[in-house]
């Protein structure tokens, strides 16, 4: 690796390599959001294929697959339509849009996308290379890599801004391969344009360049739950899941773990596989749907018609108790009632309440009905007397 000249901020020694420390400073960019204008070159095109892109990112350090979430949402116009999609990630949980199908992993139900030699479904995919911890790693690869002769230079400028470039040039076998070139803001460590050229001068050259620009406010914060995906892009979700990660699933599997605060102050832990003293029906509900105050009426009935003894739990997706024992006064013997039950229903895949879940004494789910109907006290009473 050559370096051709130091672009060190205020405050680094001279020992400090260049690469290094701007790889260290795209690591640690802290919250990430910017507009790219994402173009790739062809040499037998008349004209570029340009992409506009929303880029979010947000550290999360007690990620162990990542550690960081992030959403890219994507248009590319072609003639008068515009297409779209976007790529997300968030704790063990990858949804990918394109091309009217949306494609999800979930690491709970299927680790091996998220464990792949190269890194996992969330480290891999188009624009992902964009992200500035990504934008680290291949630093970081590069002077790793005796193929990759790399220049840092400073003092340029960029729109106003002191500016340090990275360029680096890969030469396999006598033959370049590719040429790449990153420019960072040298005040804030955050990229600002980055140039790649693959196969220079051959027959496949392709070239792609992408220029950021920040704005003062975040216009599309990184997700944290499925509930906020749904509520980005509900038309996707309702029209386009190919393989549905739902509540639905959870049939003849064991039922997530979780651990709850209850109404009474204390903490319901269940652990997954573990079994419970009895069958169970688990009531996923929403205080402030109308029809739930009815919903625990039919279930209380339901467990005093039941032939064997069953347990309730009724977990709540809200984090107030007061409001919660309005509806649900005094629990009876047998009954749990469980508040923030939020990540419990993304683990089970619920995304509309209420939902009942029928689980044997083993801690495998045996059914689930969706919904409050007329019918639903004959339903649970016909699939909760199957339960042992």
């Amino acid at each position: 690796m050559v370096i051709a000249a130091l672009c060190l901020p205020d405050g680094l020694s001279a020992e400090t390599s260049p690469l290094s420390d701007i790889a260290s400073r795209l690591d640690s960019t802290g919250g990430f959001s910017a507009d790219i204008t994402y173009s790739v070159s062809l040499p037998m095109a008349e004209d570029d294929i340009v992409y506009t892109l929303r880029v979010s990112s947000a550290p999360e350090p007690g990620d162990p697959l990542l550690g960081e979430n992030y959403i890219i949402d994507w248009q590319l116009p072609a003639g008068e339509e515009v297409s779209s999609g976007f790529l997300a990630y968030f704790d063990g949980h990858s949804y990918r849009y394109r091309d009217n199908r949306l494609m999800e992993h979930h690491y709970q139900w299927d680790s091996i996308p998220f464990l792949t030699p190269d890194g996992g479904i969330q480290r891999n995919g188009q624009f992902l290379d964009l992200l500035p911890r990504s934008l680290a790693r291949q630093l970081r690869s590069m002077a790793r890599d005796t193929t990759f002769t790399v220049t840092v230079t400073p003092g340029g400028v960029d729109d106003g801004r002191n500016a340090c470039t990275v360029s680096a040039v890969q030469t396999i076998r006598g033959l370049e391969s590719r040429r790449f070139s990153l420019q960072t803001d040298a005040a804030t460590g955050r990229p600002l344009r980055l140039s790649v050229l693959y196969n220079p001068g051959m027959l496949g050259e392709q070239e792609v360049n992408a220029v950021y620009t920040y704005a003062d406010t975040v216009a599309l914060p990184p997700p944290v739950s499925e509930e906020e995906m749904i509520a980005r892009y509900p038309d996707v979700f309702e029209n386009f899941r190919v393989n549905n990660y739902s509540v639905e699933n959870l049939r003849g599997k064991p039922l997530p773990s979780f651990a709850l605060p209850t109404t009474t102050r204390e903490r319901y832990c269940h652990t997954k596989g573990e079994p419970f003293p009895s069958p169970v029906i688990l009531a996923l509900l929403d205080p402030a749907v109308s029809s739930t105050g009815e919903v625990i009426g039919v279930l209380r009935s339901v467990i005093d018609r039941l032939p064997s003894q069953t347990g309730l739990i009724l977990a709540f997706n809200s984090n107030n108790a007061d409001d919660i024992g309005e509806q649900t006064g005094r629990a009876r013997m047998g009954e749990t009632h469980l508040i923030s039950g939020r990540t419990l229903a993304r683990d089970c895949g619920v995304s509309a309440y209420p939902v009942f879940i029928l689980c044997d004494s083993s801690g495998n789910v045996a059914d689930v009905i969706l919904g409050y109907s007329s019918t639903l006290e004959e339903d649970l009473l016909q699939r909760g007397a199957l339960l042992k």
